[in-house]
């Protein structure tokens, strides 16, 4: 019965508007009552996508009566796309949507394709109503996160829009990867605070008019909690105004993606081996015994005084400057909204606007701001959520 079904809409589907005779070199056509994009597109023989490509077109549901469109060359459309042979009693059909064996697996993550009996070329065209195509989304995404670990979502769709989505309440950032075999390539990290609240938390997608979700676990990580004592003088650097402006100016700086990765392979740790990790990240603290109110957001490792602080990846730095609580202070930007944070630094050798490369010199470890001795802090935000750097020195992402 189901394999009637689709077959069925098929048939139904591409009998349904006959294509023109392909033209010539590009043409315009005026929207009428009752057109789709998906109609206009058949009258032509031209692939939806390139439609709306060629018409910038972001949400091809909203076409409105009356406005010209710009019809691709149908020799452009042809080289775009690969052609269509799919064959049933004889009578070549031609499919609404071009694509190629390898969408047939993609397909097929989703029970259609071979377990629906469908030919090697030919996939069925589910509509949501009557204006645009539901566009098939494959969702790739971890089934668990440890809290304070990054993950990645990869969307992969037939339709060339970029996707929408939120995890855990946070908005994604969708990069993209650039078309495919199987389509249209798209990834977000995800990142996990280390005091986000364990369990089932939904991950969900939006392309267009379709929408695709998963359940994703946070798992509680393993974390310690610390008491810390600061020296005489350095009480006044826990003052809430003084904290908060800091802390507003930096979250600001965080939020923002200035354009795909810079770097292609696992961070590098920014100090020489063989320090020893004083504190690692996600430890509870609470500092002259007061309560345990605040989560260590980066790792740190007691380094000497004067210890050259190393780029972990490419990026660029947008901020080199003495703050009031984290001391000498380097950010550097390395796309796709993630930020490399050093603190407490005795000297810094870059300005904002450079461009760094793995391994070259931010400046030297130190022990200004709230600190207690010498060492070197490290803190990955990611989104502005600050995330357990270590695992960035062992995954390459994404």
């Amino acid at each position: 019965m189901r394999r009637f079904l689709l077959l069925s809409l098929l048939l139904a589907l591409a009998l349904r508007a006959a294509p023109a005779r392909a033209q010539e070199g590009p043409v315009e056509y005026t929207v009428q009552p009752g057109d789709t994009l998906l109609l206009i597109a058949q009258r032509f023989d031209v692939p939806i996508s390139l439609l709306a490509q060629a018409n910038d077109l972001t949400d091809p549901n909203l076409i409105q009566v009356g406005r010209t469109l710009v019809i691709p060359d149908a020799a452009q459309a042809r080289n775009a796309t690969a052609p269509v042979s799919t064959v049933w009693g004889g009578e070549r059909l031609r499919l609404l949507m071009d694509v190629s064996q390898a969408a047939r697996a993609h397909l097929e993550a989703f029970g259609l394709g071979a377990a629906s009996g469908l030919p090697g070329r030919a996939m069925p065209l589910l509509m949501r109503d009557a204006h645009l195509p539901q566009p098939f989304i494959r969702l790739d995404a971890p089934d668990a996160i440890v809290q304070g670990e990054t993950g990645v979502v990869w969307i992969t769709s037939l339709a060339p829009f970029t996707p929408t989505g939120a995890f855990q309440g946070r908005k994604l950032v969708f990069i993209g990867d650039g078309p495919s075999l199987l389509g249209y390539r798209f990834f977000a990290l995800l990142p996990t605070g280390a005091l986000d609240k364990p369990g089932l938390k939904k991950l969900m997608v939006h392309i267009g008019p379709a929408t695709t979700e998963k359940n994703i676990e946070i798992e509680a990580g393993v974390y310690e909690t610390q008491h810390i004592v600061l020296p005489p003088g350095k009480g006044g650097l826990l003052e809430p105004d003084k904290l908060k402006a800091e802390r507003e100016r930096l979250y600001a700086l965080w939020r923002q993606v200035s354009g795909p990765p810079r770097w292609a392979r696992p961070f590098r740790f920014p100090i020489a081996e063989g320090f020893p990790r004083t504190s690692p990240y996600g430890t509870r603290r609470s500092y002259n015994g007061g309560p345990v109110s605040s989560f260590h957001a980066g790792s740190d490792w007691g380094a000497p005084e004067g210890t050259p602080i190393l780029a972990p990846a490419p990026g660029v730095i947008v901020l080199a400057e003495p703050l009031f609580v984290r001391g000498g202070a380097v950010i550097i930007d390395h796309g796709a909204g993630v930020y490399s944070n050093f603190w407490h630094m005795s000297q810094i050798d870059v300005k904002p606007g450079d461009e760094v490369r793995t391994g070259d010199q931010l400046g030297l470890v130190g022990t200004t701001g709230l600190s207690t001795g010498a060492h070197l802090h490290w803190e990955i935000r990611v989104n502005a959520v600050a995330v357990d750097p270590m695992q960035w020195t062992e995954e390459t992402f994404p």
